[in-house]
């Protein structure tokens, strides 16, 4: 049997598992021998193992095996075990006839209190005299007074047993440590060279303690966004991977399953009765999600005292990925250069791409509930999909949050950058609450309110904006809400909840004036009361 020394030489790491290659070369005679390649993780799953390489010489099988070696302790050490395993199973043995003592404690307490109980039944119909009470309870006492007494006295012998214990062990982590058991596979190749040849072998196989995360730089500008990707990677493989070629996939290395549907059984419902009241609308809210950009740009100058005659330092510069698209969207970067990853330690920042985006301002507010106007940005990605995770947001360069994203698909729009517009006021006004309405008319109860929605552009551009209010809805008809048409036609109403969208230009000034009126059957309490 020939020992063949191999390195991971690439490792591709999927969002919940990895793909390692370990590479080797060795000499070896004409005829069929076996070659072995050992030290590779335990974590490594033995059906994933793959055998492939070059030389002059047939691939017979491989086979793959767990090798588990222990390490004893040795000298005082093992002699300290011994001892500590005989104190714990002194503890155990005290620990029982403590448990012994604490249950004839409650039974005492339990069967007493069933006596004092049931006394006064058998004391009443003269079935049973004071003594016996006096003599039952004097027994009980005596009873639970010796148990206490021999569960201060295990109490005792187990802290002298745990502090003894514990120099012990402190004793063993100072000198050499317990003993201990290391697990790792090995492959055994079969091969059949047909004359003395140079082999070079490549042995793959799979993990599943690695996988990489997303992680977001965005830079919001005008019309275009930047985003950089980065994956951070870990590895608990307990192998350090050292100047490797590095793939990120997408891909996930579970196996996806068809889910069937199973029937949907509906059953009728009785409608409980219940009180007309006001009838609240849902708004239709714009997707916020606040972010942060994290933009890593680093400019390297000249001093202003530099001598004459020196050359400015270059920039620092930065590789990126290339990226492939493969089946069903699953997107592959492959890093340049050589990466290495040290085995169990924090994930490993490993920056993938950076793009550019087309990206649109927004503005929204919401007059009936936010006092400022609030942009963002609506951005359409590129051809590779965003992974869920974190991300930093700037817009021109300014810090503004951090958030997250789901997932978003190749050339899908999303939304990011939700700040305040300090470039654009807003302000609701109550123009008229009209109270004479409030008075009977044909038995029914009337008021009407006008209001008006004031807004100014002070930024330097033409903007986009959504405005939303709400009016009274209910779905009762004994309460009717009745709206005039605002002096901006809305772009859309649904349960009270209106909708404008508009453009305003530089400097400009817009008010949108609307009134509305509700009637009600005058007997009818509204809940929640109106403004």
């Amino acid at each position: 049997m020939k020992e063949l020394q191999t390195k991971i030489t690439s490792a591709t790491v999927f969002r919940d598992g990895a793909r390692v290659v370990r590479t080797g070369k060795t000499e070896i005679e004409k005829g069929e021998q076996v070659i072995r390649v050992s030290g590779i993780t335990q974590y490594a799953q033995e059906d994933s193992f793959r055998v492939k390489g070059r030389g002059h010489a047939i691939l017979r099988g491989i086979d793959v095996k767990r090798i588990s070696k222990t390490y004893e302790p040795e000298g005082d050490t093992k002699k300290m075990l011994e001892k500590l395993k005989t104190l714990e199973k002194q503890r155990r043995d005290i620990q029982d006839q403590y448990d012994v003592h604490q249950a004839r404690i409650e039974q005492q307490t339990k069967v007493m209190n069933q006596f004092s109980t049931e006394f006064g039944k058998w004391f009443s119909v003269g079935e049973t005299g004071l003594d016996n009470l006096t003599k039952m309870d004097k027994a009980n006492k005596d009873i639970i007074k010796k148990a206490k007494k021999a569960l201060r006295q295990l109490a005792r012998e187990m802290q002298e047993i745990d502090a003894e214990s514990g120099a012990i062990r402190e004793n063993i982590q100072r000198i050499q440590g317990e003993r201990r058991t290391e697990t790792h596979s090995e492959v055994y190749v079969t091969v059949d060279a047909k004359q003395s040849t140079t082999l070079e072998l490549e042995v793959t196989y799979q993990i599943s303690l690695a996988n990489w995360y997303a992680t977001y730089d965005v830079d919001i500008g005008e019309g275009t966004t930047s985003l950089k990707r980065i994956a951070m990677i870990s590895n608990n493989s307990m192998e350090d991977w050292e100047d490797i070629s590095l793939i990120v996939s997408t891909a996930s290395a579970q196996p996806v399953s068809i889910v069937k549907p199973n029937p949907y059984y509906v059953h009728t419902y009785e409608e409980a009765m219940t009180s007309s009241g006001y009838g609240g609308g849902r708004m239709e809210e714009l997707r916020s999600i606040s972010t942060d950009i994290e933009k890593e740009e680093s400019e390297m100058m000249m001093d202003d005292m530099v001598g004459l005659g020196e050359e400015p330092v270059p920039e620092i510069i930065e590789q990126y990925a290339s990226a492939s698209e493969t089946l069903g969207g699953i997107t592959v970067y492959e890093v340049p250069g050589e990466i290495t990853i040290e085995a169990n330690r924090d994930p490993s920042p490993i920056t993938l791409t950076f793009n550019e985006f087309e990206s649109k301002r927004l503005h929204y507010w919401n007059a009936y509930a936010m006092q400022e106007v609030v942009a963002q940005d609506e951005i359409t990605n590129g051809d590779s999909v965003l992974l869920p995770g974190p991300v930093k947001v700037y817009a021109a360069g300014d810090y503004i949050g951090e958030t997250n994203i789901g997932i978003i698909s190749p050339r899908e729009k999303f939304r990011l950058g939700t700040r305040a517009a300090y470039d654009v006021k807003a302000e609701r006004k109550l123009l008229e609450k009209d109270t004479e309405k409030a008075g009977f008319t044909r038995g029914k109860q009337k008021r009407g309110y006008k209001y008006s929605l004031e807004l100014k552009n002070f930024s330097k551009h033409e903007i986009e904006i959504r405005v939303v209010d709400r009016i009274p809805y209910s779905n009762s008809e004994k309460i009717l809400v009745e709206i005039e048409e605002p002096t901006l036609a809305y772009k859309r109403m649904e349960l009270g909840i209106i909708t404008w969208e508009t453009k305003m230009t530089k400097d400009q000034e817009l008010v949108i004036e609307y009134e509305y009126e509700v009637e009600w059957e005058k007997d009818l309490s509204i809940r929640p009361p109106l403004p």
